[in-house]
């Protein structure tokens, strides 16, 4: 069988993408590329997101195909911070091309307005039209040529058109003896490109908000770091650090990498991740993250996780990944927007004809047909969608929620019930190991615990190294090691086959437990952990947790809102109904393997109900992957993290009904975003059109046609950004 290609991703801000038929265009296009195995445009930051195989592509294919299809690649890269950074100043620079064009286009306009109140000698007026033609609007010029290049049309198409059919037609009435009945319209003209222009500027400075959240979270990224080498202190650029190399840090500092405590105690301000005020104690053994900030003492610490692998900079790519991420709703909207524009050329040379064929003249033709090309925004269509999703993912993940793609806010608005996992997520997972009940040596008890779960990430193994390193009791090396999932762990020492894991796991694997021991542990509402060398029990550990304390509240809001709560655990019968009523749930599952996780999942999903999980653990990860909407606590691991929806990086319960909530607005705003833009094109169309005329006659000219337009982008851009200030 062959293997799977390694595909390589990349980031590519581009110049020239200004609404969904661009992004059509450019999908469609470098879909077709061989290699490209996945494209994706975010339209808000005109950004691409590939993945290809560099064995039949590379660079050099995918920009020189970007430039057929019209367009210009900014930036090729791996790296989020570094084309967003290029994204975010391209924006900078059409901001200000539309600023000064507008402000060019008034002040032009001003003397063509002039002409309705003086004679003006018509050839100036002719030449000051056309330097408000050219200059104002060279930028949908270039804009339609590029796509007439392409061989086909877009929003610069329509503007392009619009402007200089009433321009060409002056010039032809000005020059022509003929036609001098005719009063040459050169302030439509003018208006016409002041207004969109105006409409474009204030698009791209709300849109330079959206990104604000992630913008943000580039900026915290620290810059510099101390590396140690040969005995001496350096301070180099944080980008340059490797994975190995020593770091020191000092009180007031941020974190430049990700890394691993060797040397220093001190408190680190982790709220940046995840949203506790409390500085977290670190020491010895302990992991930092890039972007958090030591407040007390000084530490050394080893790089782990450098540029890109850092856990801030993931978080960073996976918004913006996200928010490019297209659902149903979009690629719909897309698929319309792709025929919008030639459907307006068509309609608006149709009502020119007609009026034409009725005996309304040229000059009346011309107006409609430049005012049916000006009103008709395609714009306002193509960023329903992903304007309100770009700015409702900025403001989950700034409320410390990624979500991931954005189908979920389809399937998040009708959940009937939540699925909480115990251990990590109902309570905070921060074990202790309360008591032991060795059968002989209690030292070489804790060495058997200490061997089996030095490998491990479940939390039952940070309680067991946290006891075993205050008792100096050190783990004897192994050379074998197993995690099994909602079960427990084996590992293999000089000693031999040590198990640690759960009554019910024993009972499977045939490990005799004393009848003395098992009253006990039934009998617990506490965690136990059993052990076992060579398949001879050897005693068990008693594990105390503590419910969060936001759980209790947050159970009884989900009731509110007609959503059932419900606990699936590994857990014993005992430890999960206690768990279960100090928060007040009902329903409860103990004792269940990972599978079984996912198959009370599916046995809800069967009744027709809409699910939720929340879970923290590698055993989670099925049931994760099965929901209808998987959330991952970050406290867990990156397996459950991979396999969720959404990422609740606070380590609060109380972001679940964030979450739903966020969703909800979000997907609330596509529907006023969509019914504002396809309401405005089916009024104002037929308007332009002049299809209420013969009855009331009212017909609208260019320039407030083109004024119009504007409003519809804007409208749109500033109904989304709402969601920046909505409170949840």
């Amino acid at each position: 069988m062959p293997e799977a290609p390694v595909l390589k991703k990349a980031v590519m801000p581009l110049e020239g993408v200004h609404c969904a038929s661009c992004v059509a265009r450019l999908e469609d296009g470098l879909g077709a590329l061989s290699g490209v195995a996945r494209v994706s445009v975010n339209l808000p930051s005109k950004t691409a997101f590939l993945s290809y195989d560099p064995a039949l592509t590379g660079q050099k294919a995918i920009a020189d195909r970007v430039e057929e299809l019209g367009y210009k690649v900014l930036a090729f890269s791996q790296s989020s911070a570094a084309a967003g950074n290029t994204a975010l100043k391209e924006l900078e620079r059409e901001k200000g091309v539309f600023l000064r064009r507008f402000a060019l286009a008034v002040v032009l306009t001003a003397f063509l307005l002039a002409d309705l109140v003086a004679d003006i000698n018509p050839y100036a007026m002719m030449i000051v039209a056309g330097l408000a033609w050219w200059y104002a609007g060279k930028h949908f010029h270039q804009g339609a040529l590029r796509a007439l290049k392409a061989g086909t049309t877009d929003m610069n198409s329509l503007v392009s058109l619009s402007t200089s059919v009433t321009y060409f037609y002056g010039i032809y009435v000005t020059v022509s003896p003929g036609a001098a009945h005719y009063h040459a319209q050169w302030h439509e003209v003018g208006m016409l490109i002041a207004f969109i222009n105006l409409g474009r500027w204030l698009e791209a400075r709300s849109k330079s908000r959206a990104g604000e959240a992630v913008a943000a979270l580039f900026k915290i990224a620290p810059k510099f770091a101390r590396r140690l080498k040969d005995g001496k202190e350096e301070t180099i650029p944080a980008e340059d650090l490797l994975p190995g190399d020593a770091v020191l840090l000092r009180p007031g500092e941020q974190v430049p990498v990700d890394g691993r405590v060797t040397g220093g105690s001190s408190a680190v301000d982790e709220s940046l991740l995840t949203g506790e005020a409390v500085p977290v104690e670190k020491e010895a053994g302990a992991r930092v993250y890039a972007g958090t900030v030591n407040k007390t003492g000084a530490l050394e610490f080893t790089a782990v996780g450098v540029g890109e692998e850092t856990v801030l900079m993931k978080i960073i790519k996976a918004v913006e990944e996200s928010q490019a991420e297209k659902g149903a709703v979009q690629h719909l909207v897309d698929r319309i927007s792709a025929w919008f524009v030639p459907a307006v050329l068509l309609l608006a040379a149709v009502s020119a004809g007609l009026w034409l064929y009725y005996g309304q003249g040229p000059a009346r033709a011309v107006n409609i047909f430049a005012a049916v090309l000006a009103v008709a925004c395609p714009c306002a269509m193509g960023l329903a969608v992903p304007m309100a999703v770009a700015v409702g993912f900025g403001r989950a993940a700034s409320a410390g929620i990624l979500i991931r793609n954005a189908d979920v806010l389809e399937r998040v608005s009708g959940v009937d019930v939540v699925i909480f996992d115990k251990t990590g997520t109902v309570t905070e997972g921060k074990l202790r190991l309360e008591g032991l009940k060795p059968e002989g040596s209690e030292k070489d008890f804790l060495r058997l615990l200490a061997s089996a779960e030095e490998k491990s990430e479940h939390p039952f193994a940070e309680a067991v190294r946290a006891r075993t390193r205050k008792a100096k009791v050190p783990p004897q090396p192994t050379t074998a090691f197993e995690a099994v999932p909602g079960k427990g762990v084996r590992a293999r020492t000089a000693e031999g086959e040590i198990l640690a894991g759960s009554l019910k796991w024993f009972d499977e694997l045939q490990v005799p437990v004393t009848p003395a021991a098992r009253a006990d542990i039934s009998a617990s509402p506490d965690s136990m952990l059993l052990v076992a060398l060579d398949n001879k029990f050897k005693g068990y550990a008693v594990l105390a947790d503590s419910v969060r304390p936001e759980a209790a509240a947050l159970v009884q809001e989900l009731i509110a809102m007609g959503i059932e709560p419900v606990m699936a655990s590994g857990d014993r019968q005992a430890v999960v109904a206690h768990a279960a009523a100090s928060v007040g749930i009902k329903t409860w599952h103990a004792e269940v393997f990972p599978e079984e996780k996912r198959q009370i999942v599916m046995r809800y999903k069967a009744l027709g109900k809409r699910t939720a999980m929340v879970g923290d653990g590698f055993n989670d990860a099925p049931a994760l992957s099965e929901a209808d909407i998987g959330m991952a606590m970050r406290s867990g691991t990156d397996v459950a993290a991979q396999a969720s929806d959404m990422t609740l990086m606070h380590n609060d319960l109380r972001s679940v009904i964030d979450a739903v909530k966020i969703s909800k607005a979000i997907k609330r705003v596509i529907k006023q975003n969509l019914a504002w833009a396809f309401a405005y094109n089916i009024i104002l169309i037929p308007l332009a059109a002049g299809a209420f005329y013969p009855k009331w006659g009212v017909v609208i000219p260019p320039s407030f046609a083109g004024a119009a337009m504007a409003l519809s982008s804007v409208s749109v851009v500033m109904n989304s950004l709402r969601l920046k200030r909505k409170k949840i």
